[in-house]
């Protein structure tokens, strides 16, 4: 079977998947917010719900060279964690930094109609295709440029895949970017190769209220006219790491 037959192949098996996943109402949108704000757009590198921080500039033009197939966003007005203000931007990094706590996530699963376990293994690697497991990050004080370290995943649906995760802080908000490193497949069949899956959490502390903003853009192959519909899917492995970021970070 040559590379295209595969390609297109995974791009069908891959939709397949992803309609079960679009029952609504999902029974979990996140926990702790005020207000949820939900945005997807296709063929578009426009941000809609993204507020008006530092980063949003640098995200729209990694956007505007990552090409995206489609954009689902999230925004979440959320209490501020009982932290006093001069320790919050690192409270939050700190929460954030334990990326082993991503394993056993759960997301809602429409074939089940029930929530299920999203992420079955999740720790921080020496490199890509390592297996040698290293410690979460720690960070003592706000670091002064991008923090990078690779990450093994194994997703229940697509199986295992290494990601770069990037941190990193501004003036008004702490941003998280994790983009695959190596290509999700479901069995055999690629799905999205290599950097064509983007994933960011930019967490902004207000004088009121913080705000959680998610956002996944995904670049797929071509899919000869079938009609993908992956808005509620994201939305609900986003809604899941919400609930994991306030897990994490409310005391």
């Amino acid at each position: 079977m040559n590379n295209q037959k595969i390609t297109v192949l995974g791009t069908i098996l891959f939709l397949a998947l992803l309609s079960p996943l679009a029952a609504e109402p999902p029974e979990k949108e996140g926990v702790n917010f005020i207000h949820r704000d939900l945005s997807f757009v296709e063929e578009s590198s426009k941000l809609v719900l993204m507020p008006r921080v530092q980063e949003r500039a640098v995200l729209e033009r990694d956007l505007r060279d990552f090409q995206p197939s489609g954009i689902v966003e999230l925004l979440y007005r959320m209490p501020l964690p009982d932290v006093a203000e001069e320790d919050m931007m690192l409270h939050i990094l700190q929460s954030i930094s334990h990326v082993s706590t991503l394993k056993g996530i759960e997301y809602w699963s429409g074939s089940r109609q029930a929530m299920y376990p999203y992420l079955s293994d999740a720790y921080p690697v020496e490199k890509k295709w390592s297996n040698r497991i290293i410690d979460d990050p720690v960070f003592t004080s706000l670091p002064d440029k991008p923090y990078t370290l690779t990450v093994f995943q194994e997703d229940t649906t697509f199986g295992k895949a290494w990601h770069e995760v990037t941190y990193t802080v501004s003036d008004d908000a702490i941003r998280l970017t994790m983009i695959n490193a190596t290509t999700i497949r479901y069995k055999m069949f690629p799905v999205l190769r290599n950097q064509r899956l983007r994933i960011e959490m930019v967490i902004i502390p207000g004088e009121e209220e913080l705000l959680f903003y998610g956002m996944a853009a995904f670049r797929l192959g071509e899919t000869f006219g079938i009609k993908m519909h992956l808005d509620q899917s994201f939305d609900h492995r986003m809604s899941s790491l919400q609930t994991w970021f306030s897990n994490q970070t409310y005391p």
